[in-house]
């Protein structure tokens, strides 16, 4: 069965005259109960950008990866809300964020620009408590290198600004990027990117409403494109387009961010972000506290979920 969102809801804003505003429908089932959060929308110049907005206090800000979306921080934003404002972003054709014409082609430095545009009208005083995994840490990064003084602290999950020495990408991913065409068929087409990393990406079998939720955006092809075009934006190659704004946010990371407090959480059974990416950034961040969880994988938040919260509440908190 599948719904569409509120169509009268007073928080979705209206589109430009002569352009249709196209957010998607999600797949319903049993992991609505277990996201339970009012849909909002910021009006971007790119598109209507969906995101959650729970509670009072200091800001924190969940900047999540492909394929997932802002229900994977459904714990935390539960956990925190008492104490903190969360904001949960899906960045523009992701999650229940609008599918723009061409949103597929969103690169790096677009989607790090989506965030700022995001925060400058929803968070625009004050210092922010970022939290960001897989390929959300370098859109996130890449934000907050060049705007270090709204950065209150940074945690980190599974990912990365550079490729550590002795790094090999794993087949399976590389096999998605290198055969664009491929790659786009497997992602979009067949939904396999989203679908396989419900089983690669944890240690223990993910619960029904888990599974279903991370994948309930993306249960049609049309729903997919920026699925695919985040992994051929992963820039393995010297040449490709986002290669060099990612070396520059690399380059900016210990000028910039290097006296903020930062948490390195690490699922150390990742296939793709492995410990070297955690080894590399404690070595440039040597003052930043580091959790090795070495039974869980990829999608950490879900494979131990407590630890993970535990840590937050002394990061955040100092209790």
């Amino acid at each position: 069965m599948r719904t569409a969102l509120p169509a009268a809801d007073p928080v979705t804003p209206l589109p430009p005259p002569g352009r249709v505003l196209r957010l998607p429908r999600a797949e319903e089932g049993p992991w609505r109960l277990e996201f339970p959060f009012r849909s909002r929308y910021a009006s971007l110049d790119g598109g209507s950008m969906h995101y959650v907005d729970e509670g009072t206090g200091p800001t924190l800000v969940m900047v999540h990866g492909n394929p997932t979306w802002s229900f994977m921080y459904r714990r935390v934003i539960a956990a925190f809300r008492p104490r903190f404002r969360c904001l949960a972003p899906d960045h523009l054709g992701m999650g229940l964020s609008e599918r723009p014409a061409g949103g597929g082609a969103r690169d790096l430095r677009a989607r790090a620009e989506d965030l700022g545009a995001f925060l400058d009208q929803v968070a625009p005083d004050g210092p922010v408590r970022l939290i960001a995994h897989d390929w959300g840490g370098p859109v996130a990064l890449s934000w907050a290198v060049r705007h270090p003084e709204r950065v209150a602290s940074v945690c980190l999950m599974n990912t990365g600004l550079r490729f550590p020495r002795g790094y090999a990408m794993p087949w399976r991913l590389r096999a998605f990027q290198r055969y664009a065409r491929l790659g786009t068929f497997l992602a979009r087409d067949l939904g396999l990117f989203a679908r396989g990393l419900l089983k690669a990406g944890t240690v223990r079998p993910l619960s029904p409403p888990a599974a279903g939720g991370l994948v309930a955006p993306y249960a049609r092809r049309e729903l997919r494109e920026a699925v695919a075009g985040f992994v051929r934006d992963i820039p393995w190659s010297p040449g490709h387009p986002s290669r060099a704004y990612l070396s520059e946010t690399d380059r900016l990371l210990e000028e910039s961010l290097s006296e903020k407090p930062f948490l390195l959480a690490w699922g150390m059974r990742d296939f793709v972000f492995t410990p070297l990416f955690l080894y590399d950034l404690k070595r440039r961040l040597p003052r930043a506290r580091a959790l090795a969880l070495p039974r869980s994988g990829h999608y950490l938040l879900e494979d131990e979920p407590a630890r993970i919260l535990r840590a937050l509440t002394r990061f955040w908190t100092g209790r």
